[in-house]
């Protein structure tokens, strides 16, 4: 067995970092992030980071418009699994670019999206990013958001006790599409290691910002891996 990012390398022209979140909720739904070409698919809106890997892809210009696309995992010659997708305009046997990555976690596997077909869209990727930090302590039901350079900060209350007792400082990278709109998320899904913000509420496909925790944060937000803590009236200054 050939290892498959040799193949790909050698397939395809170029090569650059790219990353992949699978999201399997009331529906399915993908995104995929090339920051170094300034681009990003979706079929949604949602976001993440899970698998890091690699766009493979020939022409820059076929980065664009409506385009079909289908997940596989893969195992690789060293046995270690991985997350691929296609992306394709007529036929998977003909694609324009190939993602793929370790995936250690079992993304897809865990998103039941192996072997998913769906159309997303090749967008140009426009979304600012910031440092940021959330804070609570094991005797408060409080958490405090606070995104520094920006001047931004948020207050989440934990009304269902889903963090009861629990200490949590993290740091990582705020991400946000238009820094007039950001105190428009009053909603927000609370997870492991992120935390999405929405205008209209949790189960919406857009959203005005996203936390994102640095990978080096151990013990990540104070919730189960397998768990959302849904919060409403969050408040921003």
């Amino acid at each position: 067995m050939t290892d498959q990012f040799i193949v790909l390398k050698k397939k395809y022209t170029y090569n650059v970092p790219a990353a992949a979140l699978f999201f399997s909720n009331a529906h399915k739904a993908l995104r995929v992030e090339v920051p170094d070409i300034g681009k990003e698919f979706t079929d949604s809106a949602y976001i993440g980071k899970d698998p890091e890997g690699f766009i493979y892809y020939n022409h820059l210009d076929s980065f664009e418009g409506k385009i079909k696309y289908t997940i596989s995992k893969l195992i690789n010659n060293d046995g270690h699994t991985l997350a691929h997708i296609k992306f394709y305009r007529d036929s998977p046997d003909a694609c324009h670019a190939e993602f793929l990555a370790e995936d250690p976690t079992g993304s897809v596997a865990g998103a039941n999206m192996d072997g998913w077909s769906a159309t997303g869209t090749w967008t140009d990727l426009n979304i600012g990013c910031a440092t940021a930090s959330i804070r609570k302590y094991d005797d408060s039901k409080t958490i405090t958001f606070t995104v520094g350079t920006i001047h931004r900060t948020a207050t989440l209350t934990d009304t269902n006790n889903v963090l009861r007792g629990k200490s949590v400082k993290v740091n990582g990278n705020f991400f946000f599409k238009d820094i007039n709109t950001i105190k428009d998320g009053q909603y927000a899904s609370y997870n492991d290691d992120r935390i999405v913000f929405y205008k209209d509420n949790w189960v919406g496909t857009d959203f005005t910002g996203y936390f994102i925790a640095f990978e080096y944060s151990v013990e990540k937000l104070g919730i189960a891996s397998n768990n959302t803590a849904i919060i409403s009236g969050v408040s921003w200054v």
